[in-house]
């Protein structure tokens, strides 16, 4: 028994580091114009780290970092912003316009199982109202990723702290958002476009570029 258990603990570091790419695309501006600069926003979330890229900057942020790196591609630079400046920032870029959505907080529905594109995953509904609900699709195909988790939870807060309150309740990776309201049937805010278990371009999704001030 001894030989058996010391393979099983040697073989958990192993499976724990195991490498992926999970792709993933964000469209905050179909329900909050305020986003609309940021356009479509492509995630790539690596097991250390995730980035973003949108129309006009990039960004990304490493498992354990208190910042994400932004990278202005047109002048070179790049300015490290603190976490939780993202979800005050949002709140400057709403103003008045994200009243209401800063004064809901939802409740859990039952959770729901299923698949995303073929992969497994848990439906969590979270409740506004009778016609109004918001479908969090997750996965635990790969393991939870800290700053994945970090950054989101900085920018939902940054739109409505109180669902953001309740999602951190929810686990696994989120992997598809379906909101349903009056206003807005079925818009797709996070899809996932593909998970690979190999990842050869993430050191240099999360490092900065050369020549970058």
């Amino acid at each position: 028994m001894r030989p058996l258990a010391l393979l099983i603990l040697l073989a958990l570091p192993v499976r724990a580091a195991q490498p992926y790419h999970l792709e993933l695309e964000a469209q905050p501006a179909a329900v909050f114009p305020y986003l609309g600069k940021f356009g479509s926003v492509e995630l790539h979330v690596y097991a250390g780290g995730v980035r973003a890229e949108a129309a006009w900057t990039s960004g990304f942020s490493r498992n354990g970092d208190a910042a994400v790196t932004v990278l202005n591609p047109m002048s070179r630079t790049h300015v490290a912003l603190p976490l939780p400046d993202i979800s005050s920032t949002l709140m400057t870029l709403a103003g008045a316009a994200g009243a209401l959505e800063r004064s809901l907080e939802p409740i859990v529905g039952p959770a729901m199982k299923g698949t995303v594109r073929g992969i497994a995953a848990t439906r969590h509904r979270l409740i506004y109202g009778p016609t109004g609900w918001i479908d969090v699709w997750t996965t635990d195909a790969i393991a939870e990723n800290p700053q994945y988790r970090a950054v989101v939870d900085q920018f939902v807060s940054g739109i409505s702290p109180g669902t953001a309150r309740v999602a951190r309740t929810i686990r696994g990776t989120p992997i598809y958002v379906e909101l349903n309201f009056r206003r807005f049937p079925k818009v797709q805010l996070l899809k996932l476009k593909k998970l690979t278990f190999a990842a050869d371009d993430e050191a240099d999704a999360l490092k900065l570029p050369a020549f970058y001030f």
